[in-house]
């Protein structure tokens, strides 16, 4: 019977916590810094898998959640398909969170806020709510959206994930569709290609 669910994103700075099943206890949890590579990832979370206390490493997992995004590209990619390719052969229901709603649901409540994550090129993406989809901002917008709201970050954040489990269980939001919010540059240049082969 599986007795343990699994909380990851790599959006950002990168966390991952295991959590009882019924996504109220921290078991094992850790933060990665910014720019990590994740190349050691299935190591990694057999490791706070160990920690936890789970003999049979994946299959003691009934849950996964894992974040959707806005972030690195990298990241979002490496975090999503280890997330797949640990849930889909093993049948594990795979639920998605998006970098704003874990900021969200981590700050301390009554407090006016919006979040940011870094982005390319000197910009922000920006939300002002947990319901808001978010936006790709410049640095000048982000500090007058921010007014005189605390401005919630990844790299300040103290993470609750029993929350940001109970949010993604009950969201439904689909794990397999990556919350970019902007074009990779891959996806850019194609996009000028074709403009340009179009004039």
């Amino acid at each position: 019977m599986p007795s343990l669910g699994l909380v990851l994103d790599l959006s950002h700075t990168g966390f991952a916590a295991v959590l009882s099943a019924d996504g109220e206890t921290v078991l094992a949890s850790q933060v990665r810094q910014g720019g990590t590579r994740h190349d050691d990832l299935g190591d990694w979370l057999e490791s706070l898998l160990k920690d936890a206390g789970s003999g049979g490493g994946w299959k003691d997992l009934g849950w996964i959640c894992v974040g959707l995004g806005p972030g690195s590209f990298t990241g979002i990619r490496i975090g999503m398909a280890f997330a797949q390719g640990v849930a889909l052969p093993g049948k594990i229901p795979l639920h998605g969170f998006t970098s704003f709603e874990a900021l969200f649901l981590s700050a301390p409540e009554g407090r006016a806020a919006v979040a940011a994550i870094a982005a390319n090129a000197g910009r922000f993406y920006l939300a002002r709510g947990l319901e808001d989809p978010g936006v790709l901002t410049s640095a000048e917008a982000l500090a007058d959206a921010a007014g005189n709201a605390t401005v919630l970050t990844p790299a300040d954040a103290s993470w609750d994930y029993p929350r940001i489990a109970r949010h993604a269980l009950s969201s439904k939001r689909d794990a397999r569709k990556p919350y970019y919010l902007q074009l990779s540059a891959a996806e850019d240049k194609a996009a000028a290609d074709q403009v340009a082969r179009g004039s």
